[in-house]
């Protein structure tokens, strides 16, 4: 084969298909390095209805200062204007966004907040915001799913766990025929499992209709997807003591203890795991002791239970994490972004964060995953901040935390051996591989493409033409 290299096919164990073909259908910010930027490239809609754009990040800017309902204005004063910030836990709004859901107070709202004097919305408090925008119909809703799976297969990844139930205001039900017509057509073929993410009420509804842990022709609804709190970014990530650059902010609990113990409890009492996103100290604090109450109760030996992100698992969360078997989902190109930023967010407590080697040495049940569309999907990408434990977009910038870094047989095995645990499967297929265009060098992976896809032995992505 000469200087192309067979690998296994990648398995992404955290990400959001139906966000990524969203995402890339809509205005793409993450390239703004200004505000200015920004209404420059929202102005560029051709929308007469709703605008809506995301991917900025404040950090980029040269005064770091959120987005503001000022700002958009500017980019329209009739049309409604959204602009979500990276992170996907913030986003900011015009003031005819504001009259189109009616919003003209600054009332509380339980897990979120939001300020009508800036048009700036955190966690539950967005959904005012989403639940105005247009549905999408089937179609739509095929197109992105199309979308993404192609841009899978051009970066090798065959299998993934995917949250899509939660983006549109869609029954899960219709998300699922979706999926399973697309797959009847052959319009795609990435391998999914489903992180459900659905409230209590459906929940109970999922368990009632027998959807539990079932299996279709070509893919699987797998474990329960619980989000307990923001990012660190948009600084929502709840923590223990303060944020150092925002001292009266702790972050954003999207529930009270009770209220996640009992909804970790449902699914877990009916045999299905729960994945739960926690950035903070504070949130993976409640997240384990919500999984560990519930466990006492159902006594279930080989959960899958696990903890999507732990950026800020301390060593002492991480060892009981290990003494109840709770697995870690993680996303080392978190620090492509992070490493900016981290010090400055939590000061010396960055020591004890994404310590992402620590829990694999432990014998975590350690699997990687982009949480695409937040970060960039390249599987190389992140290999490479796994490795290096350095930022791509700024190299300049001081590697995080060495001691941390992995080997590359140990990064591709969270890749590929590790995650098979997320997609309920006991050994990769072996008909599931790609051909890249040179040996696997840990020094060269930013330079690493993928030429060849193939799932279930069928060529279905080819650079070679």
């Amino acid at each position: 084969m000469g200087k192309l290299t067979k690998l296994s096919g990648f398995i992404d164990s955290h990400l959001h298909m139906l966000g990524l073909g969203y995402t890339k259908s809509n205005i793409s910010l993450e390239e703004a390095k200004s505000k200015k930027e920004v209404i420059s490239l929202l102005k560029k809609s051709q929308s007469k209805t709703i605008i809506i754009g995301k991917g900025w990040n404040q950090e980029e800017f040269i005064y770091k200062k959120f987005l503001t309902k000022a700002d958009l204005n500017k980019v329209s004063l009739t049309i409604p204007v959204i602009a979500i910030r990276i992170c996907g836990h913030v986003l900011v709004v015009n003031d005819a966004m504001l009259k189109l859901a009616k919003i003209d107070n600054n009332k509380g709202i339980n897990g979120g907040s939001f300020d009508i004097n800036t048009g700036i919305f955190k966690e539950k408090a967005m959904d005012l915001i989403y639940n105005k925008i247009p549905i999408p119909n089937k179609n739509d809703l095929k197109e992105y799913f199309i979308k993404a799976n192609k841009i899978m297969l051009e970066n090798g990844i065959t299998s993934v766990a995917s949250d899509d139930f939660s983006i549109f205001p869609i029954s899960y039900e219709e998300i699922i025929s979706v999926i399973n017509e697309l797959y009847k057509e052959n319009l795609i073929q990435v391998k999914i499992t489903e992180q459900v993410n659905i409230s209590i009420d459906e929940l109970r509804s999922f368990i009632k209709k027998g959807y539990v842990n079932k299996r279709f022709v070509k893919f699987k609804l797998g474990p329960l997807k619980i989000i307990a709190d923001g990012s660190l970014g948009g600084k929502t990530a709840a923590l223990r003591e303060p944020y150092m650059d925002d001292a009266n902010n702790l972050g954003i609990k999207l529930y009270t203890d009770i209220e996640l113990f009992e909804k970790v409890y449902l699914a877990d009492s009916f045999g299905m795991d729960v994945v739960i996103h926690a950035i903070g100290d504070a949130a993976i604090n409640q997240a384990i002791n919500a999984i560990i109450k519930s466990l006492k109760i159902t006594k279930r030996k080989n959960h899958h239970h696990a903890l999507i992100h732990a950026q800020l698992a301390t060593k002492s969360q991480i060892k009981l994490m290990k003494e109840w078997n709770i697995g870690a989902i993680v996303q080392p190109i978190f620090l492509n972004t992070d490493i900016s930023i981290v010090k400055s967010r939590i000061g010396s407590r960055y020591k004890e964060s994404y310590l992402f080697k620590t829990m694999y040495n432990l014998d975590l049940k350690v699997g990687f995953s982009t949480d695409s569309p937040i970060e960039p999907i390249n599987p190389f990408y992140n290999l490479y901040t796994a490795i290096h434990r350095k930022s791509i977009k700024n190299n300049k910038l001081q590697p995080l935390l060495l001691e941390e870094a992995f080997e590359l047989k140990e990064a591709l095995d969270c890749y590929t051996k590790n995650n098979l645990h997320y997609i309920y499967e006991d050994k990769q297929e072996e008909s599931d591989y790609i051909i890249i265009d040179r040996p696997l060098n840990k020094n060269d992976l930013l330079n690493t493409n993928v030429l060849k896809t193939y799932i279930d032995g069928i060529l279905v992505y080819n650079k070679i033409k």
